[in-house]
């Protein structure tokens, strides 16, 4: 199961073969990324997550997308 508790700032993974969208105006685009994405979350709706990739804004779906969580050791935090 993907994400369920993110939210704006924070960075999720989108594994590769994952489908993302763009709206223009009146269209959509699709892509199937070749490679997993580690993107920054910049927006929520119910069904998906706004992630900014290439410098603009896309959509995925929030079942395809994951936490990537941060390992703390010591005072040093790992990513």
């Amino acid at each position: 199961m993907g994400a369920s508790k993110m939210k704006v700032g924070d960075m999720i993974y989108i594994p590769s073969e994952t489908y993302v969208h763009q709206y223009h105006e009146e269209t959509q685009t699709y892509e199937r990324l070749k490679e997993p994405q580690s993107l920054l979350v910049i927006g929520e709706s119910s069904l998906f997550y706004e992630v900014l990739m290439f410098g603009s804004a896309w959509y995925v779906k929030k079942r395809d997308a994951y936490e990537i969580k941060k390992e703390v050791k010591g005072d040093h935090k790992i990513s």
